[in-house]
This record gives structure tokens, C-alpha cells and sequence, in this order.
């Protein structure tokens, strides 16, 4: 009966982390997510559950995506499969639940961080800047950084 119990409470638990939609961020996922917004500018914000920077920006985010709306914003997690319950308790805690969210899925990570930039090493918060015309402009380093500020200005307005 035990085991009866404790198996109905991992299928519950199992059924509710499986509601929230991380789509799969694979190879080929950067360019299609730039072409899906073309036109608009678009910010694609990597980060993960074991970098203590970017949880702390990411109710910062979640302010950004209210208030900059003609601005499409993309969260990728960096993290594997065992810890998405984890990122999927800090999104919603931080009021990002109904923005669009990924999550890598395919371990050669380092494919992924080259498609987004060739310099990238997989550094964290990591966030590209796709201006409508298509050009990118990547940003190692936290939220306020100079270079990012001044592109969600230039997009959206203060």
C-alpha cells in the first residue's frame, strides 16, 4: 500500500512539473527563434539554477517583459532535465510564468552556445540583443550592463 501511495504521489508530482512548458532548446533553435521574431526586436536570456547572478535579475526581467512590450523576450535554462522543477519554481517566483521559456535539450552544449555566439563559452547570465534587422549584439554579465540598458532604451523606450 506504501509503495501504492508513494508512486500516486510521484505521478501527481510528475504530472504537474510536466504542465509547464519549457519548449526544447536544441541545435538550429537560434536561428528559428530569430526568424520566428523577425522584425521585432528580441532578447534571448540564457541562465541557470546554479548561477546565483541570474536568479537575483530575474524578477528584473520579469518587470522588463511588463514593461517593454514591444520587446519579445525568450528564457532559455541552461540546466538539465533534473533540475527544470527547480527552474520552473524560481520562474514562477519571480512572475515569469507566462513568458516563453526553453530549456537545452541536447548535450552537446557547446553547439548551442556557438550558434548564439562564436565567442561564447558558456558563461552566465548571457543574454543576445536581436534588433529587428536581424543584428545581434551578445552581453556576458548581469541585466544592467551598460550595453544592455541602452539597448532596451533605443527599442522601448525608458
Amino acid at each position: 500500500m506504501r509503495l501504492l501511495v508513494l508512486g500516486l504521489a510521484f505521478a501527481l508530482a510528475a504530472s504537474g512539473a510536466a504542465a509547464f512548458d519549457f519548449k526544447p532548446y536544441a541545435r538550429g533553435a537560434f536561428a528559428q527563434l530569430t526568424k520566428a521574431h523577425a522584425g521585432r526586436p528580441l532578447v534571448v536570456h540564457f541562465w541557470s539554477v546554479t548561477c546565483p547572478p541570474c536568479l537575483v535579475e530575474l524578477p528584473q526581467w520579469a518587470k522588463i517583459a511588463a514593461e517593454k512590450k514591444a520587446i519579445d523576450l525568450v528564457f532559455v535554462n541552461t540546466d538539465g532535465d533534473e533540475d527544470r522543477a527547480r527552474a520552473q519554481t524560481r520562474i514562477e517566483k519571480a512572475g515569469l510564468s507566462n513568458a516563453d521559456h526553453y530549456g537545452f535539450a541536447d548535450d552537446f552544449v557547446e553547439k548551442l552556445y556557438f550558434e548564439a555566439d562564436k565567442s561564447w563559452r558558456g558563461e552566465l547570465p548571457f543574454t543576445a540583443l536581436i534588433a529587428p534587422d536581424g543584428a545581434v549584439l551578445t552581453v556576458t554579465g548581469a541585466i544592467d550592463d551598460p550595453l544592455i540598458v541602452e539597448w532596451l532604451e533605443k527599442r522601448a523606450g525608458k
